[in-house]
């Protein structure tokens, strides 16, 4: 069984669990049923909390984008060598997507369930596999990155407080996953604590492309 088949097991086995699991957090009278359009109706369960609208949710100010000559906020120029940001990691909407077709086709799951689209995250990656037999689950996240000081560019300032964010692709979340390891291993706890990091950006090439990833170092946590 290759990776796909894998993950379309475990996708459908997930899927499979819904009903029970809504079951199993019936919370009595303020149970209500509810349907979805690739499920049918779902067995009754608890009503959706403020963590249940919003996962998956990401706010910011302006997207953070990089390739093989620097980093770029929003669609603003010049592009950077790097900026210093502040991340708390608790925020961290951690993710698995699949890329196939060209354009470019992105679906995502933060629950190995359903996809942000509505379809069950095992019909995704059946869909995904169907039009490219080589696409393959990556792993991701959403990270909101702070600006901690004021960035010039050529026709204004990006102030301190801007909240960027970003989506890692196929081959970037690597490393952030570096820097994940490394704060571990120094004692610090990746999951809640809040850094101020450095963050540059790698060039990467491969079958004749090239492209960027983002670069973090020189971290200290913060709170």
């Amino acid at each position: 069984m290759n990776n796909i088949d894998a993950a379309i097991s475990q996708a459908t086995a997930a899927a499979a669990n819904i009903p029970q699991d809504n079951a199993n957090h019936n919370t009595g009278g303020n149970a209500f049923a509810t349907t979805s359009p690739n499920q049918g109706a779902l067995a009754a369960g608890r009503p959706m909390g403020l963590d249940d609208a919003m996962a998956g949710a990401v706010v910011v100010d302006e997207w953070l984008k990089v390739n093989e000559h620097g980093l770029q906020i929003g669609a603003k120029k010049p592009l950077l060598e790097e900026i210093r940001v502040r991340i708390d990691l608790s925020d961290v909407g951690y993710s698995e997507s699949v890329k196939y077709g060209n354009p470019a086709t992105y679906r995502k799951t933060y629950d190995r369930v359903m996809a942000t689209d509505g379809a069950t995250w095992a019909q995704a990656l059946s869909e995904a596999r169907a039009v490219d037999p080589k696409a393959r689950p990556y792993k991701s996240a959403d990270i909101n990155l702070e600006l901690v000081d004021d960035v010039k560019l050529k026709d204004e300032t990006v102030a301190a407080g801007t909240v960027l964010g970003h989506s890692f692709s196929t081959t970037g979340f690597k490393s952030f996953a570096k820097l994940v390891k490394q704060m571990t291993k120094d004692g610090a706890d990746p999951s809640v604590d809040t850094i101020e990091v450095t963050v540059g950006y790698i060039e990467q090439s491969s079958n004749g492309n090239t492209w960027g990833i983002l670069d973090f170092r020189d971290y200290k946590v913060v709170a």
